[in-house]
Parts: C-alpha cells; structure tokens; sequence
C-alpha cells in the first residue's frame, strides 16, 4: 500500500462523521439523507463490531406464538434496553414460513425488563424463521436470525413451488426481473410496478418504513435471509442490488406504499 492511499484512507476516516446503519458504506462529513433507502445519516459509532447476543423464546399460542427476544451486551451480559432509531423503529421483526405461505414484517415492543415482545399469528403449525434487526445505542447494526417451531409442526414441507411470474396486487401489476442474479455475487434485480389496467408506469410510490420499498429475500431452507432497499428511482421500476450468498431457490417478499396502503407481493425464483 503506498503512502498516497494510506493517507487518503486516513483522510475518509477522519472526515466521515456519518453514516447510514442499513448500508453502511454511505457515509459522510455532514447530515444528509441516504441515498438508497433515504434514511437520515446518524453519528457513526466507534469502530468496535462485536456481534450482541440474543435469545429468543417461542412460546405456542392459540393464534400462533408469542415471541420474546433479550438482547445481551457483549461485555457486560446485561440486557440492553437503548436502541438507535433504524427505519422509524428500534426493532424490525421478519417472520416466514418454510412454504413462502406466510410472511410478515413487526416491530417487537419493548417491555419493562428490556426484553422484547410481539404475539404472532401463523396460518398452521410447522418451521418459521425469525430474522430480527437492530442497532444498539454505541454499537453496530445487528441482525439476528433463528428458526423456531409450533406446537404440533408437522414435518418439514417440501421446496415451495416456482412462482417467479408477475402478480396482480391492489390495482398495480409487479414484475421481477431477476435474470441477472447470480449464487455468490451482487447483481441487479429489477422490480416493474404498472398500473393493472392501463399498463402505465406507477410513479406515486410513498415512503415506508424510511425506505422507498422493502425486499426479502429468504432461501427455502430458511437458512439464509436478505433484506434490503432500492437504489435508484426510475419512474415505475425499483432497483435492488441483493447479495445472494449461493444458489438456490428463494422465497420473495417485496414490500411498498400508496395512498397509505402497503402491499406486501410474494414471488419464489431459483438463482443460478
């Protein structure tokens, strides 16, 4: 490494103060708003990136599962009860079923102890996974997931079928292009929003949750989650830039806003 690029990188440190806690590499030497999911840059942390323990208890219930998830100080082993503000909310919970059937997107409440809560309704026993997001106050983004069963699960399902074709939601016809994914690598995924009877761009998209628009992407074995928001702001499509770590077959969820409404669209597609 030459002199040159070491003190450019000393530069960048000094000068970036800010930084957006779900993309990280967007960072600057003043307040502005990201420039992928819009979120206001927040003061960046010190440099310490230890991974904070959670545990997570499911508890069956008559409509579902009662979840609780106690987040743990890395040093101390003391509950942590103070979050940084990600996306309007401390905590961002994501649950989905093994058979892309069910899918949903919380927010846990905090409870007096520390520990957070959210009853959870599921369509039928069986395996779920949980992927929860957050960032403790002086720490790093944190993302926590774990699969947890019913009462009563049968066994596993098989692979949930291919279902990569566009879907009619709530007026609007949404289409995937996921031509370029590939196993291991980033790569664009371009979403295409119509009107469903015109055929006409949509371009009233509101923002929600921080962002412009939401994608999870889940593998079927409900052992890899991704989320994450769009890049760009072409009228009538969102550009996504997922990071897929193998290939597979994975369970869509793409999440967006008009009119105060929020259409959740599934797709499930295989990656090369």
């Amino acid at each position: 490494m030459t002199a040159l690029v070491i003190k450019m990188l000393a530069a960048l440190l000094v000068i970036a103060q800010f930084w957006c806690p779900m993309h990280p590499d967007e960072r600057a030497d003043a307040r502005r708003a990201c420039s992928i999911c819009g979120m206001q840059l927040v003061p960046m942390p010190p440099a310490a990136f230890a991974t904070y323990p959670v545990d997570l208890r499911a508890t069956t219930t008559l409509a579902g599962a009662r979840l609780r998830l106690t987040v743990r100080h890395p040093a101390t082993n003391a509950i942590v009860r103070r979050y940084a503000i990600v996306h309007e909310r401390p905590m961002h919970l994501f649950v989905v079923g093994d058979d892309a059937g069910f899918f949903a997107h919380d927010h846990p409440v905090q409870q007096s102890d520390g520990v957070f809560m959210l009853d959870v309704t599921l369509p039928h026993p069986g395996a779920f996974m949980a992927i929860a997001e957050f960032l403790p106050e002086g720490g790093t983004p944190q993302t926590f997931q774990q699969i947890f069963t019913t009462a009563g699960s049968p066994a596993r399902r098989p692979p949930p079928a291919l279902d990569a074709g566009a879907k009619l939601a709530d007026g609007v016809r949404v289409a995937l292009d996921a031509s370029q994914l590939r196993g291991g690598s980033s790569a664009p995924l371009v979403v295409t929003i119509e009107d469903g009877t015109s055929g006409a761009p949509v371009n009233d998209i509101e923002p929600y949750l921080g962002a412009r628009a939401h994608l999870f992407a889940i593998s079927s074995d409900l052992t890899e989650a991704i989320h994450g928001h769009p890049d760009g702001a072409r009228t009538g499509a969102l550009t996504f830039v997922p990071l897929l770590p193998r290939p597979g077959r994975y369970m869509i969820w793409l999440q967006f806003q008009r009119g105060g409404q929020v259409s959740t669209v599934p797709f499930v597609i295989d990656v090369p």
